[in-house]
């Protein structure tokens, strides 16, 4: 059940694993529900607000922020008042050496096993942040040009970029335990509301299915993912509209009971309250929210 919310995408090629979000041609207004995955995550703020959390910690971006999710941490993107941002997903094995030198052995490999990281946040204008914010921009570049040899050029600026975040005394011990019985459970929760979100969703039912009360079970859901069961659900629900809008021409009621509403007014607020707009405003301006 676990890996029912571990993406199932494949983040750039077989020969290429690197990937940057949104992807040419998306939206920057998307809303990224809670998933998980093996590949590192660096997340860039670029503009607006965005709300993110990332293990049981929230955060609000602002332009020049950096993330940094380590591999397996549950986390969410959320774009707010003009939120934009691109995220940089890699397998730490992307940058591995064949010959076991000291940097391997001493900074590769622990980043494969898990064991280091950068730390959750680096704000604008901290120790750092500056060179760091360059060195992404050379992807980027080198991404949009994909000129011969770009992915070389990628994988050379990451490997900068950790070894300025080590000169830095950026990189420290992963703060994160993926497999604690807490992380688990949280896993296994996300997975299966992932998966039945637009069905009849019962609290008492759901409890009784991860062996909880339902108030010890609303009170550990609130505590981990800072939101109630129901929001969460809904959340769910709007952003699988919100891809339905943009990628169908499906009449919008339709949409509101495919994804799990019962009451189309309730639907439309309840889109309102995440976009900033109805439905039908948000299909108009080709999916950006106010």
């Amino acid at each position: 059940m676990d890996a029912s919310r571990l993406e199932k995408r494949t983040h750039g090629t077989e020969e290429f694993p690197f990937q940057i979000y949104p992807v040419s041609g998306s939206q920057d207004g998307d809303v990224i529900p809670y998933h998980w995955h093996p590949e590192l995550e660096i997340i860039r703020i670029l503009a607006g607000e965005v709300g993110l959390t990332i293990a049981d910690e929230q955060y609000t971006g602002l332009a020049g922020d950096l993330f940094f999710v380590a591999t397996g941490e549950l986390h969410e993107i959320r774009s707010e008042r003009g939120g934009q941002f691109r995220s940089f997903v890699f397998p730490a094995d992307f940058l591995q050496f064949r010959r076991a030198d000291r940097a391997q052995t001493e900074l590769l490999a622990p980043l494969e096993a898990g064991t280091l990281w950068f730390p959750t946040e680096l704000r604008v204008g901290m120790p750092g942040s500056d060179v760091l914010l360059q060195i992404l921009d050379l992807i980027l570049n080198a991404c949009a040009e994909k000129r011969p040899g770009y992915e070389l050029q990628v994988k050379a600026a990451l490997l900068l970029l950790l070894s300025e975040g080590l000169s830095g005394a950026l990189l420290c011990p992963a703060q994160h335990m993926p497999r604690d019985y807490r992380t688990q459970l949280l896993r296994e929760i996300v997975a299966y509301l992932g998966e039945h979100c637009t069905e009849s969703l019962r609290l008492p039912e759901v409890a009784q299915h991860f062996g909880m009360s339902p108030q010890y079970f609303c009170s550990f859901f609130k505590a981990h993912l800072g939101r109630s069961f129901v929001q969460h659900v809904n959340f769910l629900r709007i952003e699988r509209a919100s891809r339905l809008l943009r990628e169908t021409d499906q009449p919008i009621m339709d949409i509101g009971f495919a994804v799990g509403f019962e009451n189309f007014s309730y639907f439309i607020k309840r889109f309102r309250a995440v976009f900033g707009c109805t439905p039908s405003a948000y299909r108009k301006s080709g999916g950006q929210p106010e």
